[in-house]
């Protein structure tokens, strides 16, 4: 049987999901990010309602004040670092990285989310080196206890960037057993490569 080609539908569908992302990419890390954030204290540290709430919206000062050129991020990225021995970090996703052969269409769509990738991984980056410091300026995290929700995060984006419905779980159990309403989180774009939201 031959190899099956998209159809056109298909092709506008995916092509309206990249212009959707392209929109919505301020918005695209946090939702899911921010679920996770929760997810993770929730389940390794015992966080309820109103410290998850807390932490949540200081993550949105910080961004807030860094978007005012407040908060100097290699500053609090050593400070994790001198804190925890680890930091958060991103490598810019570039052409390079593209497998799909050039003068395709899955190359074409590829290129067409390098911007948004990039921004997306950024966003991520910046809000994690929030929610990290937030937990060590609140709850007097240390290296143990930041190393345990790192890792634990590390285990929850495998599970997302290989099933995006389980974090319909990690969202009823936040309801359901900490009493946190969270948004539902933006699609992913369509590749599987080159953000921390879909897979390295």
């Amino acid at each position: 049987m031959g190899k099956r080609h998209l159809t056109p539908r298909e092709i506008i569908a995916q092509c309206k999901v990249v212009a959707r992302e392209r929109r919505m990419t301020d918005r695209a890390a946090w939702t899911a990010m921010g679920i996770m954030c929760a997810y993770a204290i929730m389940q390794k540290e015992g966080f309820k309602g109103k410290r998850i709430s807390f932490i949540a919206s200081r993550v949105n000062e910080m961004e807030a004040e860094w978007q005012k050129g407040n908060i100097d991020l290699k500053a609090i990225s050593k400070k994790l670092f001198d804190k925890a021995g680890w930091t958060v970090e991103w490598q810019e996703y570039t052409e390079k990285d593209i497998t799909a052969r050039k003068g395709t269409y899955k190359y074409w769509l590829d290129l067409k989310q390098i911007e948004p990738q990039n921004a997306i991984n950024e966003y991520a980056t910046r809000y994690m080196l929030f929610f990290f410091t937030s937990l060590m300026e609140k709850y007097g995290f240390g290296k143990e206890r930041l190393t345990r929700i790192e890792e634990y995060m590390w285990e929850l984006l495998l599970k997302y960037q290989t099933d995006k419905d389980e974090i319909n779980t990690w969202i009823r159990a936040l309801y359901e057993e900490a009493g946190v309403v969270m948004e539902m989180p933006v699609a992913p774009l369509t590749q599987t490569v080159g953000s921390v939201m879909t897979g390295m």
